[in-house]
């Protein structure tokens, strides 16, 4: 990105995503060759008024070294305190929490023993359990954002120059962040409106259930009580604004966990601890999951074993509705990252849920069927055969997408 870009870049996620303000903390997190955005989001926080941006490097290589140098690999399931020290306090003041996604060397974790990746758990965010305990709660104000590294961009555009590779990623990012050279001014804040208009005319139905029908897949997902769909602009409970993905294309919610019934085939393939599954299918029933499969079974394996690390793994914490107008979508092209492949297409999640997606209801106790689980893992089920039905407490079926296209009015 030429400076101009990486500047206005930087302000999108600083001031239309996170609003920093005069004495806000700033955490980043990203790899070492994402380090030009990262010096430019730090210049922006500190221009907006904040009172510390604290950086973190998370280089891959070294959690290599760590899988791969293991004498005793029960060893790997111990992580420092100060990592959960760390995040907690960050959680706690409030902070701006950014996740810059984009890896320098995408087949680094291949032919690792996945038995021994599955123990590690550090990754892009250390404290990671507190975090996704923060943004399943709530509390945690985040932006999950790109930066094309040298390798990423090599794998997205396989055909081009590292550098032509580079160039035409960040021309695809600006784009689909509304900020590119042929948006106009106020190009994202109309972007975020229109998602906003969909949630609210999802909410408006009150839907019991969702199902999602393709070729590969029909399932159909229960809905708690006071389901509230989200998009793009949130709020913390004390009031703060922000979006969570710079890019987005969603509306989204979390299903009740207890209610899940079928089966779906992904549409695009899986990135996940540094390797990629393809051919992904899965079946549930009673909410949890029954089977899995993938292209391998070396793959399928690594999968089956990831959603059983714990309780709510094998179920699912989030469904989100992606129609063909994405951008994304539109570029036929597969970004091998899922900040970007979840808002081309309809996707759903294990693992942990929002409960920002439950309106407040002091009448309803319990879970209300919000999942917990250590991981998050969005997968993509959307394509232009795609159709998606919602189901009232009286039986109506409202189509919501039809052949990939938003059809709610």
């Amino acid at each position: 990105m030429t400076p101009g870009e990486l500047d206005r870049y930087a302000a999108a996620v600083i001031d239309t995503c996170l609003h920093i303000k005069k004495g806000d903390t700033v955490a980043i997190h990203g790899e070492p060759g994402s380090r030009p955005y990262m010096h430019a989001l730090v210049e922006a926080a500190y221009a907006s008024g904040a009172r510390f941006v604290d950086v973190l490097y998370v280089d891959p290589v070294i959690r290599r070294a760590r899988i791969t140098g293991a004498k005793d690999v029960t060893t790997l399931k111990w992580s420092p305190r100060w990592h959960l020290t760390r995040m907690k306090d960050l959680v706690a003041a409030d902070a701006s929490i950014i996740s810059i996604a984009g890896e320098e060397n995408p087949g680094l974790m291949k032919g690792i023993d996945p038995k021994q990746a599955m123990l590690e758990m550090t990754a892009r965010m250390p404290g990671r359990e507190a975090y996704l305990k923060a943004v399943a709660a709530g509390t945690a104000r985040f932006c999950v954002v790109a930066y094309p590294a040298p390798g990423w961009a090599k794998q997205v555009y396989p055909k081009l120059s590292v550098e032509r590779a580079q160039r035409a990623l960040a021309k695809d990012l600006l784009s689909f962040c509304r900020i590119g050279a042929d948006d106009a001014p106020g190009a994202w804040g109309k972007h975020v409106e229109t998602l906003v208009k969909r949630s609210a005319l999802v909410n408006k139905r009150n839907f019991v259930s969702i199902e999602f029908k393709a070729p590969g897949t029909d399932l159909k997902v229960g809905l708690a009580p006071k389901t509230r769909f989200c998009a793009a602009e949130m709020k913390t409970p004390n009031g703060r604004r922000w979006c969570a993905n710079l890019p987005t294309e969603e509306v989204f919610a979390s299903p009740d966990y207890r209610y899940a019934e079928g089966h779906f085939a992904c549409t695009r393939p899986l990135s996940l601890d540094g390797q990629m599954f393809d051919g992904i299918k899965a079946e549930f029933a009673g909410g949890q999951l029954q089977r899995i499969q993938a292209k391998t079974a070396k793959q399928r394996e690594y999968l089956a074993a990831y959603f059983a690390r714990d309780k709510g793994a094998g179920r699912l914490g989030e469904v989100a509705l992606v129609d063909r107008a994405s951008r994304i979508g539109q570029s036929n092209r597969v970004y091998h990252t899922t900040l970007l492949d979840e808002n081309a297409v309809a996707h759903v999640a294990f693992g942990s849920a929002y409960s920002s997606t439950r309106f407040p209801d002091a009448k309803i106790t319990g879970d209300r069927g919000l999942n917990v689980s250590k991981i998050h893992v969005d997968v993509m089920i959307g394509s232009d055969d795609l159709d998606v039905t919602g189901v009232t407490s009286k039986g109506e079926r409202v189509q919501v997408i039809s052949d990939g296209g938003w059809v709610l009015k």
